[in-house]
């Protein structure tokens, strides 16, 4: 496919048509037909599709920035509304008054530059892909049991990369650590700053076999010292717990984290776990609280990033809440949760789930 116009009224593609002679021109008269047709290209193959408004310009960019555009026009738009349209994504713009054999080589020239982009395109993608694998790779077994603790977690990204991430280790043979982090943004920017935390929870480990710290709090305050040092340009929200084995004591700290944890006892009653506290990433003086909660047999504790939020949008937020607690209360496993929590979000946010329950 050579050229794609997408007209409303039929003023403009005979013509178009009849300049290009030798060229192939398609002509569909409505946006339902353009997605059909742009359907069926093969991938490796970026349309070029020449709209006359700026309404159908918005509408295939917003469906796929990867569409080459070209507008046609009477005439030359005013200069705010030419810089609007090239703002949109508008690679070249066609005038009625101009001659074919001006419009022939800068259509050769962008099919050459499609040519070039899907190349481009192809090597993006793997390595999008390869970052994707080595993200996943960095997660903790899902169903791990550590002690008579189990962890299970899931993880549904709103792109090819993730910025929630989920981690739980032993420190030395008294305590279980775990935590969620929410990286604000998307994109790899955000999915990047979970390799960070990857090696934060290393060190954790490494340095601190035997914990050097007093609570949660203090630990949240040690990482977001090591993030204001790195100067990221994001900021993290946390939930990070840790278990004493010898007591089954849930000692606990949040950095912004929403919604709150809870605690589901087996017999569904429900607990949030609500702490207050600030992003970590922005501010070197930040003082975290603890608090501490006793877990006994059976008892779960369901930590939820925002993404989540999402699958209720015609509710107040403290019914979407409500809704999180009864989803968590009722199911009987992480997989009932995790359908119900993800059945609506709209994918435009990540999110993620993590389940620790006490086995004996």
């Amino acid at each position: 496919m050579d050229l794609l116009v997408l007209e409303n009224d039929a003023k403009f593609g005979v013509t178009i048509d009849n300049a290009l002679d030798g060229t192939a021109v398609s002509r569909v008269q409505d946006w339902a037909e353009l997605r059909r047709v742009c359907d069926g290209v093969t991938k490796d193959q970026i349309p070029i599709v020449v709209c006359s408004s700026e309404s159908d310009v918005r509408k295939c960019i917003e469906w796929n920035p990867r569409l080459t555009i070209i507008f046609w026009s009477q005439q030359l738009p005013p200069g705010t509304v030419l810089l609007q349209l090239m703002q949109m994504g508008v690679r070249d713009v066609w005038l009625a008054s101009e001659s074919a054999s001006d419009w022939i080589p800068r259509l050769q020239w962008l099919s050459k530059l499609n040519d070039t982009a899907g190349e481009v395109a192809d090597d993006f993608r793997r390595d999008i892909e390869t970052a994707r694998r080595i993200q996943q790779g960095m997660l903790p077994q899902d169903g791990a049991v550590l002690s008579h603790y189990q962890f299970s977690l899931r993880v549904l990204p709103s792109a090819m990369l993730s910025g929630d991430f989920i981690d739980y280790f032993a420190i030395g043979t008294r305590y279980l650590a775990f935590f969620m982090a929410d990286v604000a943004g998307h994109g790899a920017s955000s999915a990047l700053l979970t390799v960070a935390l990857k090696n934060i929870s290393w060190r954790l480990q490494q340095r601190y076999g035997r914990p050097r710290f007093r609570s949660p709090g203090q630990m949240l305050e040690w990482i977001n010292a090591r993030l204001v040092d790195e100067s990221i340009d994001r900021h993290v929200a946390m939930f990070l717990g840790v278990i004493d084995l010898q007591t089954d004591i849930l000692h606990y700290a949040s950095a912004a984290h929403f919604p709150p944890s809870l605690q589901v006892s087996d017999s569904g009653a429900v607990i949030s776990l609500e702490q207050r506290g600030k992003p970590l990433g922005l501010f070197a003086d930040a003082v975290y609280e603890s608090a501490e909660v006793a877990l006994s047999p059976g008892d779960s504790v369901v930590v939820f990033s925002d993404g989540v939020l999402e699958q209720s949008q015609i509710l107040d937020l403290q019914t979407r809440e409500q809704v999180l607690k009864n989803q968590a209360a009722g199911a009987d496993d992480i997989e009932q949760l995790w359908s119900q929590v993800t059945a609506n979000v709209s994918g435009e946010d990540d999110a993620s789930l993590l389940i620790v329950k006490r086995l004996s």
